[in-house]
């Protein structure tokens, strides 16, 4: 059965939208990769803390070396233990800002991504496989033989999608062609609309075949 919805745009409109919807997602994904990009890159930061526990590591082994010096050996073992546990906070709290940042900078240009690729994957690709299948049916029917009724409903498509301008070109009175029966010629425009070649046999705009 083919799809009034998905036959709707002409084949012109469903190229300039297919670019759109391409320039879209891929400006999306663009705009994702730098952004999370630039994300990722703050998550050097982290390598300040870093450098500051390592600092604090060494002070800590550097008053430990006092440990064994009688008198304040004592209060400088007890002293380097607790710069040391310092250091090792530090550390993890390096490496848990760089985490986060980094889980951070992907979920963001990930959701920037998904921003621009949702609408086309919902609500266009959808249309477009709709039309595909229809488009592809509607060639299954025009290889057989001619058939009047298919003819007809080409051409009520073509009196409610074609251009006023391009049926007048083809008919000065289309409707009145509709009723009296004639329906190749709107037929023909139709399937120009939707990029289907015409089968052979409709080269005559008004065969007797299609129009009884």
């Amino acid at each position: 059965m083919i799809s009034e919805f998905a036959l709707a745009p002409s084949r012109r409109t469903v190229r300039r939208m297919d670019v759109v919807v391409a320039s879209t997602v891929a400006g999306f994904a663009a705009l994702g990769l730098v952004v999370g990009a630039q994300l990722w890159g703050l998550a050097e930061l982290h390598r300040g803390l870093l450098d500051a526990a390592v600092a604090l590591e060494s002070t800590g082994r550097a008053i430990g070396l006092v440990a064994d010096v009688p008198l304040l050996g004592e209060g400088a073992g007890s002293l380097a233990g607790d710069v040391t546990a310092a250091a090792a906070d530090v550390r993890a709290q390096a490496v848990a800002a760089r985490d986060g940042v980094r889980a951070v900078a992907i979920g963001v240009g990930a959701t920037i991504v998904l921003l621009g690729l949702l609408p086309a994957a919902v609500l266009w690709l959808p249309l477009r496989l709709a039309r595909r299948r229809d488009l592809r049916g509607l060639r299954r029917k025009l290889s057989g033989p001619v058939d009047p009724a298919l003819v007809e409903h080409l051409a009520r498509a073509a009196v409610r999608r074609v251009p006023y301008g391009e049926l007048r070109r083809i008919s000065p009175r289309p409707w009145l062609d509709l009723d009296q029966g004639r329906h190749t010629a709107l037929a023909l425009a139709e399937l120009r609309r939707l990029g289907v070649t015409p089968p052979p046999g409709w080269s005559d705009p008004e065969p007797g075949t299609a129009d009884g």
